[in-house]
């Protein structure tokens, strides 16, 4: 099977030995976190499978919007992480962030896949008109039908796909049971959307600065929806919950409530647009893009 998100590199075999993190980098909802390590785990089998290519990036975090009551993220580290503007490891498009709609798998209990597009544009639009995110666009590559997910992969849904086509993809609308695997029992009644996002390790396995800023280089982000839900008109807002998951790929993390935020980790119904945590949130994160 072709490996197409592989960086072929000819790294020496003992490099790529796994590396034991302590329990204690680990933090949140304990499912997740042996979802993440699961995943992870696949990952470092192939490193040693492939011989020759690097497997150069690991699940870092991952995040879920609920209905009814929240639950907790989940990370392997406590450092934060931030996109290294230019990163040539992920094709970056200069200072831009791209991101790309899988128009494939958008359809769901009704809902038109171009009005599913066209919502998740106008949630992407929101956060680009930020004033504290002026300094970065956030632009939209056509998606060409190729696999372009990779975490879905995993878990039998879809293909080994190719990560850098775009910096967050929306991978649009798995079954429920995706959504078992990953959060655990109830998670397909009860998880309406979920965030995975990856870093990048050096080749001893441990997560890289490229840039020296203090945090850990972001890799990928992927958004998924759960087609478990009624999503046409009178049921679940694409946009809101698009909204609430582009948050995530931006770096940020859950907020409250209270305060009442887009990025309050339950669905509350329709949010079209940002509250003032939100753009402060936003803020904290993007005022050092360079």
């Amino acid at each position: 099977m072709s490996r197409k998100f592989a960086l072929c590199l000819p790294v020496a075999l003992a490099l790529l030995a796994p590396v034991a993190l302590p329990a204690q980098e680990g933090e949140g909802d304990s499912y997740l976190l042996v979802a993440i390590n699961d995943w992870n785990g696949v990952l470092r089998a192939e490193w040693m499978d492939l011989r020759a290519e690097w497997m150069d990036l690991r699940v870092q975090q991952v995040d879920v919007l609920t209905v009814g009551q929240g639950r907790a993220s989940a990370r392997l580290f406590r450092q934060p992480f931030r996109w290294v503007s230019g990163d040539p490891r992920r094709s970056a498009q200069g200072t831009a962030l791209t991101y790309l709609v899988d128009t494939a798998d958008l359809g769901a209990n009704g809902l038109d896949p171009a009005a599913a597009e066209a919502a998740i544009d106008r949630a992407m639009g929101t956060w680009s008109s930020d004033s504290c995110l002026q300094k970065v666009a956030l632009s939209k590559r056509p998606f060409d039908g190729s696999d372009v997910d990779i975490f879905d992969f995993r878990y039998g849904f879809g293909g080994d796909g190719n990560y850098r086509k775009a910096d967050i993809v929306h991978a649009g609308f798995l079954p429920p049971e995706f959504f078992e695997q990953v959060t655990g029992p109830g998670g397909g009644e009860t998880v309406l959307a979920m965030s995975v996002t990856f870093i990048y390790v050096d080749p001893s396995g441990r997560p890289s600065d490229a840039d020296k800023d203090g945090y850990l280089d972001t890799a990928h982000n992927e958004i998924y929806y759960n087609q478990a839900f009624s999503w046409a008109a009178g049921g679940m807002d694409l946009q809101s919950a698009a909204l609430h998951e582009i948050g995530h790929s931006l770096g940020i993390g859950h907020i409250g409530p209270p305060p009442e935020a887009v990025m309050n980790p339950i669905y509350a119904g329709v949010e079209r647009a940002l509250h003032p945590m939100d753009h402060a949130a936003l803020c904290s994160v993007w005022s050092s893009w360079r």
